[in-house]
């Protein structure tokens, strides 16, 4: 069986490239042109950096040795947040195994290292690998994204069941009785309309997500999770410390 996760023709791994050697791009693209890569290259920091703001690449491919700014420190650049904090990256250098940059660019968020020049099916196995991480990552966040939605519906429907059936029962006795509706019934009735409004708010903004102990299982806390977040100084309160 296939692996859905790996580089295919259908759906090539998107790969940026930086080399400040313009003969070592197009020597990697000719080597790839019959892999299933999509590559995006460039040659500065300045410009890897750009496009790692507007690109979301499933593979980076980093020469430590850039002018200007090193490969180690636009790594650290592309961790602090963004599209491709998360994306996997693989140094590349000259230089010998065992000098400082393999601790540095291990210890700024890389993957692993090739040092120049690098054995191509090693390459093409680790191009491979950095893609299937990254289609693993994204299946992962949606899978649990599509448990969070689950469980946000089951504890949204616990929540409005009881004013909306107190509310229906209390509907169906007026319906019933000859008499015109007391003030007593009227205000009970704005009062379970008024729980319903209430939950619609907290349900529409939805800040983080925190579950709490229900029978066997969980399920969500609306006042928690729509309540608003600290203040810059503040303590953190629980629904900043508890949140997915």
């Amino acid at each position: 069986m296939a692996d859905s996760f790996l580089p295919s023709a259908e759906a090539p791994g998107r790969i940026l490239v930086v080399d400040d050697q313009p003969d070592n791009l197009r020597i990697l693209g000719l080597e790839l042109r019959r892999h299933p890569f999509q590559l995006t290259s460039t040659e500065t920091a300045r410009e890897a950096l750009e496009l790692c703001e507007t690109t979301l690449f499933e593979g980076i491919l980093m020469d430590v040795g850039l002018p200007e700014i090193d490969g180690i420190e636009v790594c650290r650049r592309i961790r602090r947040g963004g599209l491709n904090a998360q994306t996997p990256l693989i140094f590349l250098s000259a230089m010998r195994v065992g000098e400082d940059w393999v601790t540095q660019g291990l210890e700024a968020g890389g993957l692993d290292y090739l040092t120049k020049p690098y054995s191509f099916p090693e390459l093409l196995a680790k191009m491979r690998m950095m893609v299937r991480l990254a289609r693993q990552h994204r299946a992962l966040i949606f899978s649990e994204r599509q448990r969070a939605l689950i469980e946000v519906a089951g504890g949204a429907a616990h929540e409005l069941a009881q004013p909306l059936a107190a509310a229906q029962l209390l509907a169906d006795q007026l319906a019933k009785q000859n008499a015109p509706a007391t003030p007593e019934q009227i205000a009970l009735l704005r009062s379970f309309l008024g729980q319903t409004a209430r939950i619609l708010y907290q349900i529409q903004n939805l800040r983080t997500y925190i579950t709490k102990p229900y029978a066997t299982g969980q399920i969500l806390d609306l006042a928690q999770s729509s309540a608003p977040p600290s203040p810059p100084g503040a303590p953190p309160s629980e629904a900043d410390t508890l949140g997915l």
